[in-house]
Order: C-alpha cells, then sequence, then structure tokens
C-alpha cells in the first residue's frame, strides 16, 4: 500500500530542524521533498521520502526524543481545513472525534480510536502504515502535536491522566514526562493518550458550530478528490456518512455518487469488490466507534447500522472482532 500524507504537516520538522541550527533545505532535498507543495490545496509527500527525512534529522541532531520537539514547531494552520475545524470544536471530545474522523486527511497510514468509559476519554491508534526507520520520532511527533492541540483548544494547563507508548524507554525519558505532565508507560501494549472524561466534555467558548462543519465540508471535499480513483473507498465513506441516519440503501449511495446503481456495480466489480462487501466494512468500523465510545447501547447501535435485531448485529460484532460486544466495551474501557 502506497501511504501519503498532507505536505504541509511537514513544516513541523522544517521548523525543528531550523531551531536546531540544521540546515532544513538540505535535509528535505535529500530525501525528495519539495517545500513548493506546501502552496499546493491538496499537496501531498510519500511517507517513505517524510521518513528518510526524519531519520536523517534524527541521526543529524544525534537527538531520539527530536519528535517531541514537534509540541513548539506546530500551527494548526499546517493541517488544512482540520486546523480550523479544531479550533472551532464544541468540546475537547468533539475535537477528538473529528481527528478520528479526519486522519486520512493528514496521513492514510493512520486509523485512530476513540473511546469513553467512566471517567476517562481515550484517543489510541489502532493502526499505522508507516516506514519502520523513524517510526519512533514520528509517533513522538504526533504526540507531541497532539497535546499542543489540545492545549491550544482547551487551556495551557492541561495534561492528560495517562500516555502509553509502544516504544522502549529512551534515554531522554524524562523529557515525555516534562512534556506530558503525566505518567508515561514505555513498551506498552499499544500507543493511548487518555484524559479525564469531565474536562473533555466541557463546553468551550470558542466553540462555533458553523465554522466547524464548514471546514469539516471543506474536508470532505479535499478526500473526495483525493479519492477520486478510488471508487470503493468513495462508497464507504458515504456509507459511513449516511448509515446513522438510517434508510441507507444502493441507490442512496449511487445517487450520494452521481451515477446510477447499475454503473455503481459494475464499478465495484471491476474493482474486486461489491456493495455488500463494502457495507460489512462500514458497520464494522462504526461498529467499533459505538461500542468503544460507549454512547450508544448495543441496541441502539444495532438499529443505527441496520440491523433488525441486535442478536445479527452481535453475531456480526463477533465475527468482525472475534469478541461480543459487551466484551470488546469491557476491554476498550480499561
Amino acid at each position: 500500500m502506497a501511504v501519503s500524507l498532507l505536505a504541509s504537516t511537514s513544516q513541523v520538522l522544517w521548523r525543528i530542524l531550523a531551531s536546531e541550527g540544521k540546515d532544513p533545505r538540505e535535509v528535505f532535498e535529500m530525501a525528495g521533498l519539495d517545500k513548493r507543495r506546501w502552496q499546493e490545496p491538496d499537496g501531498r509527500f510519500a511517507d517513505r521520502d517524510l521518513d528518510r527525512a526524519w531519520a536523517t534529522a534524527v541521526q543529524r541532531t544525534g537527538n531520539p526524543c527530536l519528535g517531541l520537539k514537534a509540541a513548539g514547531h506546530l500551527n494548526p494552520a499546517s493541517l488544512h481545513a482540520f486546523g480550523f475545524a479544531w479550533l472551532a470544536s464544541e468540546t475537547l471530545h468533539d475535537g477528538l472525534s473529528r481527528l478520528v474522523r479526519y486522519a486520512e486527511l493528514i496521513s492514510d497510514g493512520l486509523s485512530l480510536e476513540l473511546s469513553v468509559a467512566g471517567n476517562e476519554c481515550r484517543l489510541s491508534i489502532d493502526r499505522v502504515i508507516l516506514e519502520p526507520t523513524a517510526m519512533g520520532p514520528r509517533l513522538d511527533a504526533f504526540w507531541a502535536a497532539l497535546i499542543s492541540l489540545c492545549r491550544t483548544l482547551v487551556t495551557p494547563d492541561l495534561s492528560p491522566l495517562s500516555v502509553t507508548l509502544r516504544r522502549p524507554e529512551p534515554s531522554c525519558a524524562a523529557e515525555y514526562f516534562s512534556l506530558f505532565r503525566s505518567p508515561v508507560e514505555f513498551s506498552a501494549l499499544n500507543d493511548s493518550m487518555t484524559f479525564d472524561r469531565e474536562a473533555a466534555e466541557q463546553r468551550l467558548p470558542t466553540a462555533n458550530r458553523a465554522l466547524a462543519r464548514a471546514n469539516d465540508q471543506v474536508i470532505a471535499d479535499y478526500l473526495a478528490r483525493y479519492k477520486a480513483t478510488d471508487l470503493p473507498g468513495q462508497v464507504r465513506a458515504r456509507m459511513i456518512e449516511l448509515l446513522p441516519a438510517g434508510g441507507l440503501n444502493e441507490a442512496q449511495v449511487a445517487n450520494a455518487l452521481n451515477v446510477s446503481s447499475r454503473t455503481l456495480q459494475r464499478k465495484l466489480a471491476d474493482a474486486g469488490t461489491s456493495y455488500s462487501v463494502l457495507l460489512d466494512e462500514a458497520r464494522q468500523e462504526l461498529a467499533r466507534r459505538f461500542i468503544g465510545e460507549q454512547r450508544l447501547t448495543i441496541k441502539e447501535a444495532s438499529y443505527l447500522l441496520g440491523f433488525s435485531e441486535p442478536g445479527n448485529f452481535s453475531r456480526a460484532f463477533r465475527r468482525w472482532t472475534g469478541q461480543a460486544p459487551s466484551r470488546y466495551r469491557e476491554r476498550v474501557s480499561r
């Protein structure tokens, strides 16, 4: 799978290198990254190229914790329309949900999961497809950038309840505690950041639903252009949008994509898939989200996803995850 990411996000690495007294232009040129892509509305870089740039940056600075410096060099405007939608989010939970929904705008090699249980709201990495060379520093940069965004949105004093990282504990571990101001577990089973639920659900004075939705539409339009040659991806995205509203059918999806049902069937067959296969995938993605966030009962989730009976939903969920919905909910709430 060829993974790419929003070109403008690399501005963080450029600023980090400059602040360290290193020549970012030389590092970018060696990696084949052209900064002129930052000016292109739909500009993206290949993941392998950014990986080379990060690996070179770590080598030249000699700093295994270089990614943490992203916290001090992130400008929300470098995140396309997501940055503006984030700043207009109603709550921190709303912003994190938006990040989960639009993660592929930033990188199509990153899949996130948000869960709410008890007094905790947890964001975790569900799946990551990145080049391996600089994965540690780049994931560090992701979490550092995230805590910076959260503090910009809520308060500079915000601290997560905990942070877990799969990477081994580095020699500069003290820098992680200093940045996050919370317990940090290394060599963990997954990468996650957990916040106090009450703080995450508190309405923010900067909330602007109309502005957030306007930028959501800009993101949706971007992703539609990006996936223009990927009809299955477009169909799955439309299903995820339309399923919670109820009454989803093939004609409705075809109409949303401005094609006839017959044309949709033929093109999906040419791509080696079908409407039913994609519907199953879309239901699976939403089911994990609905059950993980714990905002819906299992019965409510089953009806929203188009199942006539909760029992049918439970059987499908067990097929997707190997666990009953209730067991899955218990696991993600730990």
